[in-house]
């Protein structure tokens, strides 16, 4: 048996609810570094206006393109700014070589720690400005970060909630409902009614149930069955044995020195025996059946036989028994003597106890 630990483990509410946290968990941190791609690109896009603007200045004023002009610009600014000629000399030098293969593109590309932006500020000459990557403060603390967690964690506390409602709870409820679901054939889930998944795994659910209670019912039935051939099989063994000790009694004792009345009923009490023993050997081939011994019979020899042995249940009914032999008895068949014989019986019997 599970621990209560172990089911809580496994039970679908509580993997739901660690798949949820997993999702809230991992969708937070991916806005966080959305957020943080966003401010970066922010500064990106400030920096290139800034640039423009500065270098714009410069063309509107025809400033000198100096070192000095740019010493003064990267103290009024609080970026280096640089004059790089057409031939390639950049002034003032640069503490980063790179700084000066930039392409004049418009763009910010990263140089080491630094952000560089090149443009095109006459025929003779770029300009080049560059700064340290900004000192970001982590997204988290700031105010629109904070508004954009929350929103996100109430639509997904709603989509959750959602989820839960239509799929988790119709389940659990459904599992709970289980519980001596099969034992009470008139339980009916509310379930049956939905027209999704749920509600077929419920009514596959009701009609196995049902099925269940068929093949118990069938099952019960066989054994009760069973228990009635077993029975029937006891008495059947019982009666012959006595059975047995009349016939052979009726057969020891002399017709010829007995009166009319007397022979009559010693043979009535002989075909009366006989009677029994094939209904006892009915109920022993109902119980065990045996396959038929079959051999070449003359139909007529059967049918007569038969007659024999009921002309005095049929006398003691008043009933004549008249048997005509016709070109189609005289034909040979294939069967078995035994329940041959045993069906023409029951056909006479009923005969005579309808007459």
């Amino acid at each position: 048996m599970s621990s209560p630990r172990s089911s809580w483990h496994h039970s679908l509410t509580a993997r739901f609810g660690l798949y949820f946290t997993g999702f809230v968990v991992v969708g937070s941190l991916l806005l966080l570094v959305w957020l943080r791609e966003g401010q970066m690109a922010a500064a990106e896009r400030s920096f290139i206006e800034q640039v423009h603007t500065d270098a714009a200045f410069v063309l509107r004023l025809k400033l000198p393109r100096s070192e000095k002009l740019a010493g003064d610009l990267t103290e009024l600014l609080g970026f280096e700014v640089y004059f790089r000629s057409a031939d390639g000399e950049v002034l003032p030098v640069p503490g980063l070589p790179d700084v000066g293969k930039v392409p004049t593109d418009g763009k910010v590309h990263a140089v080491g720690l630094r952000r560089v932006v090149a443009l095109r500020l006459d025929a003779s000459h770029d300009m080049i400005f560059t700064r340290f990557a900004p000192d970001l403060s982590p997204p988290i603390w700031q105010r629109q970060t904070q508004q954009a967690l929350v929103a996100f964690w109430l639509v997904a506390g709603g989509f959750g909630w959602l989820i839960a409602w239509t799929l988790v709870q119709p389940v659990s409820r459904l599992t709970r409902g289980l519980k001596g679901f099969f034992e009470s054939p008139h339980r009916i889930p509310a379930e049956v009614r939905r027209r999704d998944e749920i509600g077929e795994l419920a009514r596959a659910l009701t009609q196995a149930r049902e099925d269940l209670m068929t093949e118990r019912s069938r099952r019960e039935q066989s054994e009760r069955l069973a228990l009635l051939g077993r029975v029937a099989t006891g008495l059947a063994h019982e009666i012959k044995n006595p059975l047995a000790a009349i016939q052979l009694h009726a057969q020891l004792m002399d017709a010829s020195a007995l009166d009319v009345e007397s022979a009559q009923s010693l043979e009535h009490m002989q075909a009366e025996a006989r009677v029994i023993e094939g209904l006892v050997n009915q109920w022993l081939f109902l119980t065990r059946p045996a396959p038929p011994k079959k051999g070449p019979l003359k139909l007529a020899e059967v049918v007569q036989e038969t007659l024999l042995a009921l002309r005095a249940q049929a006398t003691h009914a008043d009933v004549v028994l008249r048997f005509d032999t016709g070109a189609d008895l005289e034909v040979q068949v294939l069967g078995d003597r035994a329940r041959l014989q045993q069906a023409i019986r029951n056909v006479m019997l009923n005969a005579i106890q309808a007459m």
